[in-house]
């Protein structure tokens, strides 16, 4: 079970989730990969297979670190709040409760768009600014998000009404 739906409260329920867009582990991969060809050509070079094996180490670590991240990381959207978790040791949480979220804003490069990634900005009431990164389809989270506030605008248009009569 994922951290999101261990965190659920009574009566709420899980509308979208979502996880990194694998971008995030292509230049650690990359990197690696062109070291790790690397060090077979520079053999013959004194010094300069262990200085291709520090920077491999190094690139090594990167993708771990990446890998771990891009794992345990998880974004959802519930009929009352916008929750996110980071880390796995270190963990960082995001928890906006629906009714205070007074914009949310998208931001796409032209790979972003290319590969379908991007980092949704949600703005709450006291000026609180939370930024997804790297998540992949954006436009349908942001979507998702907007739909649940319509809900909640209607869910209390329909209460304020029904007081009135």
């Amino acid at each position: 079970m994922s951290y999101i739906e261990n965190n659920l409260m009574d009566d709420e329920q899980m509308v979208h989730a979502t996880r990194l867009h694998p971008i995030i582990l292509l230049m650690p991969a990359a990197m690696t990969s062109l070291l790790a060809g690397s060090f077979a050509i520079v053999d013959s070079i004194p010094y300069a297979q262990l200085l291709v094996a520090i920077f491999l180490f190094l690139s090594l670590w990167r993708l771990a670190d990446r890998l771990v991240l891009f794992l345990s990381t998880e974004f959802g959207v519930t009929s009352k709040r916008v929750l996110g978790k980071t880390g796995f040791i270190r963990r960082t949480s995001l928890d906006i409760v629906l009714n205070k979220v007074e914009a949310i804003r998208l931001s796409q490069s032209i790979l972003g768009r290319i590969l379908n990634y991007g980092d949704i900005e949600v703005t709450g009431t006291g000026g609180t600014d939370e930024t997804l990164r790297y998540l992949p389809d954006p436009l349908t989270f942001r979507k998702v998000v907007q739909e649940q506030l319509a809900l909640i605008e209607n869910n209390e248009r329909a209460e304020v009404d029904t007081a009135r009569r």
